[in-house]
């Protein structure tokens, strides 16, 4: 965590090592004017900030923290045209607080996400106070970089408090999701208090990025509580809360944007301590994420709180929490058979199921039994921790009964279509513990064959040995194929996409490394597309993520209806794919290909009857023109890729100018 918090100090201060720039950021040049305002200073380019402007700002202090990283303390100024980060030694701690008025002397820089001011010096003018009227952005554009390092206000629902070392951290769930708010620790606060509370924030925004400088996440710092405004007062008992019943989760409430706390309550059906909490009420069943370690009897009736959430496409509670009520009666477990089970209408209840054991999932972290009833496969699993670390305690074909969980894992690809319901793909007994495993029937080494040995003469012993090596031949050769038909789908689930099918980058990347053998050998040439969708993310703020499941799955299509059979797509990140391209006659002609793509993804795509407009930026790299190195190409391909983004999205660019790097 603290690792991450440093990384996304906003704005990166993490500046670039070369000489060149160290020498520009010490010594700025004389020609140079002076920048007098923070937006000024912040939206001139990085390359300009890298020069070293003088900047001489006169604003009032919005955030300090001289702990947040060993490195480095924490600065942000507001003016009448908006904030900026000063970069400040750790030491001496200044005797500065939000609302004290401040001048700044200092020099542009770049750093990893925008500019900041670098060796700052600051000059106490007196105390002012903190901005007024601060924007309202939506959770978008948060996400956008837009209001990078600004002062702005966010209004959710409190979902945790968590205190590390020197900081807080606040889980805050809002209109547009969920956004953390960390803050310097004071002492004497009830934070916990806040939990579920309608709170206000006013910080500033700062983004989250990775190491290649790309923004993943936003957040928000601030001061102290004095700027978090409680808007509705949690309940100071989440217990007293009334409780509901448990399909009343998720179900329609007119009005509801953001959900508070929900109370419920049931029998433990399924303890897993730190890792997952079952209850039964009646006949519905729920199952939640449970950090907590103590272990909580099964059958003991127990009050759990937590935030209404959705979970592989089930109603849940987030940040659950339970307590003991009285009451501790065995829950009993209903009989059903394997069609009753994937119908999906049992799911998450305590149930009993036979079947005939086929393996174990050796694979699996967690013992995991194979087990087949008719025409279907399905699996029981239990933790290590709970008695499951060893190997099969059991005979491969003996007809055992299974007690448990039954957990049913949704199909992502046929969920929500047709009249919207759930369509369920495979289900899973989670079990207790060794003692919710019983053997019905054992498989014998004897038969009928057998037992004729004795009262049959030496030719009939021969004859029945004979019968029963057959019997077992079949046998072996009916578990082979079913173990072998498990290998098959892992294998392929290995290397292809779950949600498009397409092959992933391992595949891609075994493929593209025996194209390139063939260019060598048979003097071909290969194409190597990277291909990134323009427009992908409002679909998913705006539509949901469903949407944009469906999105991916039509780009998919008409990727492969824009290509031969013997060309591969392959998705190998959220919204980017490789096209690659082998035995071409011509290295032009992957840039027809390309622009077929182009023109195939521009067309309208209908989405619960919303048209959705996106396009696609394509780098378009060829062998043997740029090598035969599998990872230059690649690289080569996604700077062309950015280079159409640059040049204004929709369109495909060819890597071949001399002057590009890869």
């Amino acid at each position: 965590m603290r690792f991450l918090l440093s990384l996304a100090l906003f704005f990166g201060l993490t500046l670039v090592d070369s000489p060149a720039t160290a020498q520009l950021a010490q010594k700025p040049e004389q020609s140079l004017r002076t920048l007098t305002t923070a937006r000024e200073a912040h939206d001139i380019s990085l390359e300009k900030a890298a020069r070293g402007y003088p900047v001489r700002i006169r604003g009032v202090v919005t955030y300090y923290d001289p702990n947040i990283d060993s490195r480095h303390a924490a600065l942000l100024v507001h003016d009448s045209t908006g904030s900026i980060f000063i970069g400040l030694p750790p030491r001496p701690i200044l005797n500065l607080h939000a609302g004290t008025l401040v001048e700044v002397t200092g020099i542009s820089g770049a750093a990893d996400y925008a500019p900041v001011i670098l060796h700052g010096t600051v000059k106490i003018l007196g105390n002012s106070h903190l901005p007024q009227n601060p924007a309202r952005p939506t959770m978008a554009e948060l996400l956008s970089g837009s209001q990078d390092g600004q002062w702005v206000e966010v209004e959710g629902i409190v979902h945790s408090v968590r205190v590390e070392g020197k900081e807080v951290t606040i889980e805050l769930a809002t209109v547009g999701g969920s956004i953390i708010a960390n803050a310097p620790i004071e002492a004497n606060r009830d934070y916990d208090s806040l939990i579920d509370a309608a709170v206000q924030i006013r910080g500033n925004a700062v983004p989250i990025f990775n190491s290649n400088k790309q923004m993943v996440g936003a957040r928000i710092l601030f001061q102290s509580l004095d700027e978090l405004k409680v808007v509705q007062l949690a309940p100071p008992d989440p217990y007293a809360i009334p409780a509901v019943a448990v399909p009343k989760l998720l179900q329609f409430s007119p009005g509801v944007v953001l959900r508070h706390r929900a109370h419920i309550r049931g029998r433990v059906t399924l303890n897993w301590p730190g890792r997952m909490l079952c209850i039964q009420e009646s006949s519905d069943g729920v199952c939640m994420q449970s950090p907590r370690l103590e272990q909580a009897r099964i059958g003991q009736m127990v009050d759990v709180v937590g935030f209404p959430a959705i979970s592989d496409f089930k109603a849940t509670l987030d940040h659950a929490s339970f307590r003991a009520t009285e009451g501790n009666t065995s829950p009993t477990a209903a009989p059903v058979g394997i069609q009753q089970a994937f119908s999906g209408d049992h799911d998450r209840e305590l149930v009993q199921i036979e079947g005939e054991l086929i393996g174990q999932d050796r694979a699996a972290s967690d013992l995991t039994l194979m087990l087949r009833s008719g025409e279907f496969l399905f699996s029981a699993v239990l933790p290590k921790d709970a008695g499951g670390g060893g190997s099969l305690q059991w005979k491969e074909g003996s007809t055992i009964r299974v007690t448990g969980i039954c957990s049913v894992r949704m199909n992502p690809k046929t969920t929500g279509q047709g009249g919207g319901a759930v369509q369920p793909a495979s289900v899973s007994i989670l079990l207790r513990s060794l003692d919710d495993v019983t053997v019905l029937h054992a498989p014998s080494w004897w038969t009928r064959g057998h037992a004729l040995v004795v009262l049959c003469m030496v030719g009939a012993i021969a004859f029945v040995a004979f019968a029963w090596i057959f019997v077992l031949r079949r046998r072996v050769e009916q578990q082979t194929q079913a173990i072998r038909l498990s290998e098959e789908r892992l294998r392929h689930l290995s290397q292809h996409d779950v949600l498009t099918g397409l092959p992933n980058r391992f595949l891609l990347n075994d493929r593209l490394n025996i194209s390139l053998k063939r260019v060598s050998r048979f003097d071909s040439a290969l194409g190597l597309l990277m291909i990134d969708l323009d427009g992908f993310k409002e679909v998913n703020d705006s539509l949901g993520h469903h949407a944009g499941d469906m999105v991916l799955c039509e780009v998919a299509a008409r990727l492969r209806g824009s290509v031969r059979e013997t060309d591969t797509v392959a998705r190998i990140g959220g919204d980017e794919f490789i096209v690659l391209i082998p035995d071409l006659h011509l290295a032009a002609e992957a840039e027809s290909i390309a622009d077929k793509i182009v023109s195939a993804i521009s067309e309208p795509i209908i989405v619960e009857n919303n048209k959705v407009l996106i396009s696609v930026s394509i780098g378009v790299c060829t062998s043997p023109a740029e090598g035969n190195d599998a990872e230059k190409l690649m690289k080569c391909a996604d700077a062309a890729m950015y280079k159409a983004k640059t040049a204004g999205k929709n369109k495909y660019h060819v890597h071949g100018d001399r002057a590009e790097h890869c």
